[in-house]
């Protein structure tokens, strides 16, 4: 399995719509659906989640993990470190969508953003959909407040993609970094899951198939990730009567 630098991820996003017709909205469903599935495993009996939005397509997979947990009648708090004119057009869709199912996500410009966020440590799950792949530079402003708020709160994180304010390319801190419990990521894993602290702060990982095309999978990048099999399929064939 090859490893996939934030170039190489925003790369496949484009080849998968231009190159394979798969829109970006329904990679965006199916992150979404991972997610909510890896949520389902951790609390499996239900209960309280807190999903924590940015304003680009990270965040839409967030408000997509809302939409589903809601309809699966979890308790769900969803709040966008954003004004609702900053979204993404995929996450715009996506809000709409989210809207017309029943929640009703909470800004940062709302009066009601941060007693609610002061409420994090009530929860008994928070989503970290703030920041994808591409985040680059300090973090600062409504982004960083949600971090801090959010790692102060004790309550346990599973992040989307990469953990927000990691480095994807580097696994250094933007400033200010979510401590995950688990991160799900799509596609292929990422450089930061093995190096700086990203190691510690992505917790547990997993890559979940969201239906890329397999011949953009395939394709070589700068580092693999050795598996079993490959190596299996380098090594020697070893008599059993032969000596060390």
């Amino acid at each position: 399995m090859w490893i996939a630098t934030a170039a190489r991820s925003r790369a496949l996003d484009e080849a998968a719509s231009r190159d394979y017709g798969v829109p970006s909205v329904v990679l965006m469903e199916r992150a979404g659906l991972s997610v909510f599935e890896a949520l389902k495993q951790m609390l499996p009996e239900g209960g309280r989640i807190a999903v924590l939005c940015g304003k680009g397509n990270n965040g839409g997979d967030g408000l997509v993990v809302a939409r589903l947990a809601y309809e699966a009648r979890y308790g769900v708090e969803c709040l966008v470190a954003a004004s609702e004119n900053e979204l993404s057009p995929d996450a715009a869709t996506q809000l709409a969508i989210t809207r017309a199912a029943g929640v009703r996500p909470i800004f940062f410009d709302d009066a009601r953003w941060q007693r609610r966020m002061d409420c994090l440590g009530t929860f008994d799950l928070c989503v970290d959909a703030l920041l994808g792949t591409g985040a680059k530079g300090e973090i600062h402003g409504p982004i960083r407040d949600a971090i801090r708020i959010i790692n102060r709160s004790g309550t346990p994180v599973i992040a989307v993609d990469v953990p927000s304010g990691i480095d994807t390319d580097t696994g250094e801190d933007l400033g200010d970094s979510i401590w995950a419990l688990r991160t799900v990521t799509f596609g292929l894993p990422k450089p930061c899951f093995f190096q700086g602290i990203g190691l510690e702060h992505a917790g547990y990982w997993t890559v979940s198939d969201i239906g890329f095309p397999s011949m953009l999978l395939d394709e070589p990048t700068d580092a693999r990730l050795t598996e079993p099999e490959w190596v299996a399929n380098l090594a020697p064939e070893r008599l059993r009567a032969a000596h060390k």
